[in-house]
């Protein structure tokens, strides 16, 4: 009877612990699963207590939803693996990676991989968002292979300590999550070893981290990260009012204006300090600056208004956006729309992102108005003299701008019979561009 007691009892304990657990899955099913991926989470190698402080965090921004007993039940259920009796693994500290000694040049604070989101995630509740990005520039930046031949090509071809410096900057703007996470340092490391999130550019969790500027230009800034998907940062942005059950979130003016794009978009040689973009520096010496912020045309105002068909440049209309900053978000007058798009319709066609070329020359087609000033008659086997002005009419800055030595700006020019046969043509690309 003793014998029968003490499996009886066993057998209830474990039949309880069954329970527990598959009533956990269910309220992880039901409260936490439209944000937090289930096989993820269970990846996790998380004991219950730290379970249990990531679902106090949670149940505070549930506003109710998510009770004290939901978050115990939820803990075990995740602390087991989805097996009772299971236990949690604990984290093993993460191993660094082999620095460059001229790290020390740039002062910014390290940062670890797992303090980041993943683009992934956050489209989970900002879709339209992270259609938008995806495909950009800023998501390619550190897959753009035009990007990754030059920089191979010029590091090789690096000979003194100076050009050394100056090659190894150029992955810090363009992984700034390898780079200050120690996972790469220059262009003479392999490219392809990189982990998918440093390698998807400048996502969304870097820039709205962003809180603090250094110096504007040459990356300049400081983030101030979260613990990732379990203790999320706050996330800045334009918005007074944002609320969100996931993150907490903070205004932040400096995401309104051209110093945050600035940030980026100065850049100088780290060893002669001369510039090699300032496309900033353009637009603030440029008749878009006025220096009032309420008739400045900052930016965001050109690039993060336009949307298939809307170009938004500064000789068309720019018109706010109406929409949601979130899926299940207040509908609001305008939001900034997060395509990116600047000048590049090659890389953009390379890797597939057709709608972000089309954008590209959508935008291009109103940057600049050709006026013929004079033109000869035509005479077969004779000179004839076109005369041509350019103007920049749409372009917040330089055209071309960014990096100039690699960007470009050509007329092409046709001529054509009465019967619209062309007899002369100057410019025209050939099959390898």
């Amino acid at each position: 009877m003793k014998k029968v007691l003490v499996i009886f009892i066993v057998v209830f304990a474990a039949s309880l612990a069954f329970a527990s657990v598959e009533e956990g899955k269910k309220l992880f099913e039901a409260k936490c699963d439209k944000c937090h991926s289930l096989d993820r989470s269970l990846k996790k190698t998380k004991n219950l207590e730290a379970w249990k402080r990531t679902g106090e965090r949670m149940a505070r921004y549930s506003r109710g939803s998510i009770t004290t007993q939901d978050v115990d039940k939820i803990s075990e259920y995740l602390a087991s693996g989805d097996k009772p009796g299971k236990p949690a693994v604990p984290i093993e500290p993460e191993k660094e990676a082999k620095v460059h000694e001229e790290h020390h040049m740039f002062e910014f604070k390290k940062v670890k991989v797992n303090q980041f989101i993943k683009p992934e995630v956050c489209a989970l509740c900002h879709s339209e968002k992270f259609k938008q990005w995806n495909g950009s520039m800023h998501s390619k930046a550190f897959a753009d292979p035009l990007w990754r031949a030059a920089t191979k090509f010029f590091f090789k071809e690096a000979v003194k300590k100076e050009e050394v410096l100056e090659m190894k900057a150029c992955v810090k703007c363009h992984t700034p999550l390898g780079f200050r996470s120690y996972s790469i340092s220059s262009p003479g490391d392999d490219y392809d070893k990189l982990a998918a999130l440093p390698a998807q550019g400048i996502f969304c969790n870097w820039c709205h981290n962003i809180d603090e500027i250094k110096h504007l230009g040459d990356a300049g800034y400081e983030v101030a990260p979260g613990s990732g998907e379990d203790d999320p940062s706050t996330m800045l942005g334009p918005l007074k009012d944002a609320s969100s059950d996931f993150h907490p979130t903070k205004y932040s003016e400096l995401h309104t204006k051209s110093e945050f794009c600035g940030l980026c978009h100065n850049v100088t040689h780290a060893a002669n300090k001369l510039p090699l973009e300032h496309t900033y520096d353009e637009w603030k010496n440029s008749p878009y600056n006025t220096g009032d912020p309420t008739t400045t045309v900052n930016c965001q105002d050109c690039h993060m208004r336009q949307r298939p068909g809307i170009p938004a440049t500064g000789k068309t209309m720019r018109p706010d956006n109406p929409g949601k900053a979130a899926d299940k978000g207040p509908d609001r007058k305008h939001i900034w729309t997060h395509y990116f798009v600047g000048a590049n319709t090659l890389v953009t066609k390379l890797l597939k992102s057709d709608l972000h070329a089309q954008m590209a020359i959508e935008r291009l087609k109103n940057a600049a108005d050709l006026e013929l000033i004079k033109s000869d008659a035509y005479k077969k086997n004779k000179l004839s003299h076109i005369s041509v002005k350019v103007i920049n009419s749409g372009a917040g800055h330089y055209l071309p701008t960014g990096l100039t030595e690699v960007r470009q700006m050509w007329l092409d020019v046709k001529i054509s019979d009465h019967k619209g046969k062309t007899i002369f043509r100057s410019g025209s690309l050939d099959k390898n561009g």
